[in-house]
């Protein structure tokens, strides 16, 4: 079998001297078109004593021709080698132009996963600083410009140091965290943060570190150690989210690593009524049925008889913080309580007694003892409306349908409140129920609290709280709205309830049962709306309407300047709008400040308060607080409703 003939060097044709002549080894080139490569094109061996081929032959003949720019000595040797070995070197580059280089930011060579955390001392990656844009140059020599563009960006470090740099340019981590680099930036996210009270450390818990390795414990609690962490380490609970994280191989955010001792504030002074705050409505006797015409508490006083104690306020203890810093409590405020009418202060201004029979009344700070007109039976056409200017009622029987009390202090019924209007500065006590037809015209109005055994289409608006103890049906009560800021709504029974109608408070609301297995509507709200917080924002809309309406009409100018543009005429009218203006500046400011303090005070209120269902709330009921609503859709046991300030929507939670 014929064997076929080995590839040789491409020929560059017959050679010009005779056969015998002398004559030196040929070699051609051949570039490609952007002059980037050069190889060898052909080749022709030495004849007799002509020079033969070599290296440094190539290179001369490279010279000649121009085209010794960028040599690649290995490819030379390697096109030689093949050529003297009659061997094809047509694909062997020879010499290499030098492209354009585009300019590049600088960025890091990771070491590992960003993803994951680095911990004090490990590598992050390594920082490739930043590369202008250089010019080219191709086999003949001919420079070509650099590409045109931004300047590269380099990385700056953090100011922090939570990562350095070391002369290795090898990026290390100084604290535990996430390795982040955007934006020309380089710094290390912590994963353990002290709160700003400086009372816990909150910990985002990872199964393994950026180069794969398992996180232990150890290495989590020696962060804290060099946090200066010493004070409520919680160990356990760092083993316990390291196990979850493994197991669920993902990350356990907001886990409390360390907890410090919170400090335990001091109480406030307060006063202490001996007739104390009536809790019921009723008081149950041996057989276990109450008795709703036994109240116990009486808000009626007799002559010489102590009302109440004023108490001292208690110093605070100290907590610590996970440093192991005290972290000084808050003293409690003194309470300053005043002798008001008919009220005697003893044993240097601590013991108040009673001069007179009369009603208890606490207000601003003030303890007085109130005149009380007594009714011996029934609201009716034997007595006609009973207005009083000073004082409280006390009623023996039932206010009737289509009769009016008004009194400037409290009203005190001993049966039953039928279709009628009850005006009261203070609290109204009834005894009986409240049994109304829900019209408009028919409603009790009190500045202080209201409570009785049931209400029934009843409309009732208390500026403090409303207890009522059997159960509240198809009516509309407001405690604490618009009237002035407070107001709970409590039905005492065990198994109290509130079906149909609208419940209102501004400091919470408490039953066993809300709405009815039938489905039917009941509205509970929380709201936050004071009296003094309605004046406040009208008073601030008028005075800016003025302001508005003055800098539109005469600018800015002083009063003087403004009166000189304008005939003598119309000077008066001027001037009393120019002295509007004045007063809304001076005023404006006042307002504002008192809308902020109004308002972080609602903030409060809303924070605390709550919605408290001990027993069952059934579909149909609607609770809204905040602006805005929750359809309960099935029945819930034990639940509360409150207000979510972070999330801003209404928050359920168990009880």
């Amino acid at each position: 079998m014929k064997k076929s003939a080995k590839k040789g060097p491409p020929s560059c044709g017959p050679g010009n001297g005779a056969p015998d002549a002398d004559v030196d080894a040929v070699v051609r080139f051949g570039a490609t078109q952007d002059r980037m490569k050069l190889c060898v094109s052909c080749y022709v061996p030495a004849q007799g004593f002509g020079t033969p081929l070599s290296v440094d032959l190539v290179r001369k003949l490279l010279a000649e021709a121009g085209l010794d720019s960028g040599l690649d000595p290995k490819g030379l040797a390697r096109a030689v080698h093949l050529l003297q070995n009659s061997q094809d070197a047509s694909h062997v580059v020879i010499a290499r132009g030098v492209r354009p280089r585009r300019a590049r930011d600088a960025w890091v060579e990771p070491q590992g996963d960003l993803a994951f955390p680095v911990f004090p001392g490990q590598v992050i990656g390594r920082l490739r600083p930043a590369q202008r844009a250089a010019p080219g140059r191709d086999i003949t020599g001919r420079i070509l410009p650099p590409p045109a563009g931004e300047p590269p960006r380099d990385i700056s470090l953090p100011r922090d140091e939570s990562c350095t740099l070391d002369q290795s340019n090898l990026l290390r981590a100084q604290i535990c965290g996430l390795a982040r680099v955007e934006e020309g930036r380089i710094w290390v996210e912590p994963l353990l943060r002290v709160t700003d009270d400086r009372l816990a450390v909150i910990a985002d818990i990872y199964p393994r570190d950026i180069l794969g390795k398992a996180i232990s414990a150890r290495r989590i609690l020696d962060e804290l150690a060099r946090m200066g962490v010493r004070e409520g380490v919680r160990a356990g609970q760092v083993m316990a989210a390291l196990e979850q994280a493994r197991t669920g191989n993902q990350c356990l955010e907001g886990v409390t690593v360390a907890l410090g001792q919170p400090p335990e504030h001091g109480r406030d002074g307060w006063l202490e009524f001996f007739q104390g705050e009536r809790e019921s409505v009723g008081t149950m006797d041996q057989s276990g049925r109450v008795d709703w015409r036994e109240r116990g508490y009486s808000p009626v006083v007799a002559e010489g008889r102590d009302i109440a104690r004023l108490h001292p306020p208690t110093a605070g203890t100290p907590g610590r913080n996970v440093f192991g810093g005290e972290i000084p409590p808050r003293h409690g405020a003194v309470l300053s309580v005043w002798p008001g009418p008919h009220v005697e202060a003893l044993e240097d201004g601590t013991l108040f007694r009673s001069r007179m029979t009369g009603v208890i009344l606490y207000s601003r700070n003030i303890l007085e003892v109130s005149e009380l007109l007594a009714v011996s039976g029934d609201v009716d056409y034997a007595t006609g409306n009973i207005r009083v200017e000073q004082g409280s009622v006390l009623i023996k029987g039932t206010v009737r349908s289509g009769f009016e009390i008004q009194a400037p202090r409290s009203v005190f019924v001993d049966e039953v409140v039928e279709h009628c209007r009850i005006l009261a500065g203070g609290d109204v006590h009834v005894n009986g129920g409240i049994f109304m037809s829900g019209q408009k015209d028919a409603y009790i109005r009190a500045g202080g609290s209201v409570s009785a055994t049931y209400t029934h289409n009843a409309r009732i608006l208390a500026g403090g709280d409303v207890t009522i103890a059997q159960y509240i049906t198809s009516s509309s009560i407001q405690a604490g709205y618009r009237v002035r800021s407070g107001g709970r709504v409590r039905v005492t029974d065990p198994k109290g309830r509130i079906m149909g109608g609208v419940v209102i408070c501004a400091e919470g609301l408490e039953v066993y049962e809300a709405g009815s297995p039938l489905g039917v509507g009941t509205v509970l709200a929380l709201s936050r709306e004071t009296p003094e917080l309605r004046a406040a924002l009208e008073e601030r809309r008028h005075f800016t309407e003025i302001l508005e309406r003055t800098t539109r009409l005469y600018g800015e100018a002083p009063a003087a300047q403004v009166l000189a543009r304008f005939p003598a005429e119309r000077r008066a009218e001027i001037e009393a709008v120019l002295a509007e203006r004045d007063e809304a500046r001076q005023r404006l400011p006042q307002v504002m400040d008192i809308l902020n303090r109004l308002g972080q005070a609602a903030q409060a209120r809303a924070t605390a308060a709550s919605i408290r269902i001990l027993g069952q709330v059934h579909p149909g009921v609607v609770i809204k607080m905040g602006g805005k609503t929750f359809f309960v859709e099935r029945t819930m046991t034990r639940v509360r409703f409150f207000w979510d300030a972070e999330q801003h929507l209404i928050g359920v939670g168990g009880i």
